[in-house]
């Protein structure tokens, strides 16, 4: 894959569109950096607002969602949770305000779909090393096959660096195209009554 362009959507979004490359398919990544609790909540809010609408408004089969969230998602606390995972770490306010962000998105929260030991989940450390959380988180909607902290990459801050594997297909990408170009037209009831009546006078 080779970059095609990047965006900054906003000061705290980013977009990089990658471009396809023979039989690799095209990949939009957005990258977050949500505020921490300490913000306003309406601030907090209007984030995660543009994130769903640069996400919806971007027709790319292929799409990421990857950031430092400020949340914690921990793994799935009901049976309906079935976009998160049953594996990581505590769970805060922010991380119930991202779990609905990936519900609407339609997503899948990767951190949570694979089971790592704490030492390679946790993405911050604090000043010190006394707490460690996971606040960076990678979303996806097809084909993810792992994601997991890479611990001897040193990157200079109190992040580690976070890294998700893909499986890409041209044929998923095709037939999912296909299914969505094959739905049956849906039939107004009421109207087809009316127009009957007229009809039948």
């Amino acid at each position: 894959m080779n970059i095609d362009s990047f965006e900054q959507l906003t000061t705290r979004i980013g977009r990089l569109r990658l471009r396809r490359c023979g039989s690799t398919p095209a990949l939009t990544v957005f990258v977050a950096y949500a505020p921490t609790s300490s913000y306003n909540e309406d601030e907090i809010e209007a984030i995660y607002m543009d994130k769903e609408k640069f996400y919806r408004e971007d027709h790319t089969f292929y799409k990421v969602i990857v950031g430092d969230f400020n949340a914690k998602i921990g793994p799935r606390r009901a049976p309906e949770e079935l976009h998160i995972g049953t594996h990581g770490l505590q769970c805060n306010e922010q991380g119930e305000r991202l779990s609905e962000f990936t519900m609407t998105t339609k997503t899948i929260h990767g951190n949570s779909k694979f089971q790592k030991p704490t030492s390679l989940r946790w993405t911050w450390e604090s000043p010190g090393g006394e707490y460690h959380n996971e606040i960076d988180h990678i979303n996806r909607r097809h084909c993810l096959t792992d994601v997991g902290v890479v611990p001897s990459f040193y990157t200079g801050s109190d992040h580690r660096l976070l890294r998700a594997r893909f499986f890409f297909s041209c044929r998923g990408e095709k037939a999912a195209k296909y299914k969505k170009r094959s739905l049956k037209p849906t039939i107004n009831s009421d109207l087809f009554t009316t127009l009957a009546g007229f009809w039948e006078d």
